[in-house]
């Protein structure tokens, strides 16, 4: 399974907002709906749990072959940054 979660409580403040309450987020590829995200396979498997998570025949977020954390500790990874990209604002 992979699941992205994104932390949108710094724009609850409805003033932030467009004044005609449109969506603000649009991902890169011009989908303001959130459908265009995905997850392609990455090398970040340890040791044969790919294969046992695939033996077990692991569906969602019920696999009693993996280890799993809770949201809060997902939430702890902060990858430094990498590319000098302005991420802040809307696209308009």
């Amino acid at each position: 399974m992979y699941e992205v979660m994104w932390d949108t409580r710094g724009f609850n403040d409805k003033d932030l907002w467009p004044v005609d309450s449109s969506q603000p987020f649009v991902w890169s590829t011009g989908d303001t709906n959130g459908y265009s995200q995905h997850g392609d396979y990455v090398f970040g498997w340890e040791g044969d749990s790919l294969q046992r998570s695939m033996d077990a025949r692991c569906n969602g977020d019920t696999c009693s072959v993996l280890k799993t954390q809770s949201n809060e500790e997902a939430m702890k990874c902060n990858v430094p940054k990498v590319v000098d990209d302005d991420i802040d604002g809307f696209v308009g």
